[in-house]
């Protein structure tokens, strides 16, 4: 085992937008830090269908003080936000420990720093490697732990919780389930690809609800009524099979009834849950939605010293990700100072 004998200001666990915001505020802020990440920088916008365009400006995707443009005006493609993020890191000179995947936190007493173990998953595989933080800022995201569709059929292998490409999917009958910005846009995705598409929603899309960007409800409504893909609200899926998917009725909403469809593939872009591993270590329990529970004026967790950003937050547009992070180091720095 590596054992690194500074005690850092901050540790922060993970290196998506959310946390390379809070490195270049900790930076900034004169603040010692580590990022340590299990995989690359913006591991889940890597994961994202090479086709897409975001649903956030570039501005709101921008951070550490670093203009985002984009020629006309256009939302950034996965592509432009990674050669970004990368850009960011790179000129910075962000202090980042990829490869790493934590898999220990403790700490003796209150006033102790904390003890954080990570195990090295590149050349030296295998490897536990410890650092000692004052601060804690969990940022992992939650993309690795899709929510699952809990009906009849759903562990079938057509019901599908990621979109990678819809290219493979041209010509199919796709059902997409969500009521967010990545369902409606994963939606319109498939549907631009030439798939047979879907959309499964509980209520109507209306600006803001679920986070739905006013432009992603334009977009989607104008491809409802030119019938580039079906909007169906005030339903739900019941069940699942190979070949067909039932939809009932959400009680209380308007629009839904009972059917059943032909269909080839689902699309559960129902959400995300949290790493429970990690906050069983933590000590940090989970909420009834998968997230963790924290103080909402200052993000930290019932562990004095822990502190939450990113979709563990409930932050579910990078905006909101990136300026919480911010605030959260402005706040260590303030009581470190």
């Amino acid at each position: 085992m590596m054992t690194e004998t500074e005690t850092l200001d901050l540790l922060i666990v993970g290196a998506g937008p959310a946390g390379l915001a809070a490195s270049c505020a900790a930076q900034d802020a004169g603040l010692t830090h580590v990022v340590v990440e299990r995989e690359g920088p913006t591991q889940s916008l890597v994961g994202h269908p090479q086709q897409i365009r975001y649903f956030s400006p570039a501005d709101e995707l921008a951070i550490g003080g670093v203009p985002f443009f984009m020629a006309g005006g256009y939302r950034p493609t996965r592509e432009d936000a990674l050669a970004y993020y990368r850009a960011v890191a790179g000129s910075r000179k962000l202090p980042l420990a990829t490869w790493e995947e934590v898999t220990d936190v403790r700490r003796d007493t209150l006033d102790a720093p904390f003890v954080v173990r990570s195990t090295r998953r590149s050349a030296a595989d295998g490897q536990v490697v410890e650092r000692r933080a004052r601060f804690l800022l969990v940022c992992t995201g939650t993309f690795p732990n899709p929510r699952r569709l809990n009906v009849p059929g759903g562990d079938l292998p057509n019901v599908l919780t990621r979109l990678d490409d819809p290219t493979p999917f041209f010509g199919r009958k796709v059902l997409v389930i969500g009521g967010g910005n990545s369902a409606a846009t994963g939606a319109m995705t498939l549907a631009e690809a030439g798939a047979q598409v879907t959309l499964a929603m509980r209520r109507p899309p209306v600006d803001f609800q679920n986070h739905l960007r006013p432009f992603i409800v334009r977009d989607l409504k104008i491809m409802a009524d030119e019938k580039r893909l079906t909007l169906r609200t005030g339903v739900h899926v019941a069940g699942v099979t190979p070949t067909s998917v039932d939809l009932a009725c959400v009680p209380g909403e308007e629009g839904g009834h009972c059917e059943t469809l032909p269909n080839d593939f689902v699309f559960a872009l129902i959400g995300h849950t949290a790493d429970r591993t990690l906050f069983a270590h933590l000590g940090v329990p989970l909420a009834k939605d998968g997230l963790p529970n924290y103080d909402e004026k200052t993000s930290e967790s019932c562990i004095p010293g822990l502190y939450l950003a990113g979709s563990l937050s409930r932050a579910n547009i990078i905006l909101e990700s990136r300026q919480r992070a911010v605030e959260i180091v402005a706040h260590v720095a303030a009581r470190l100072a």
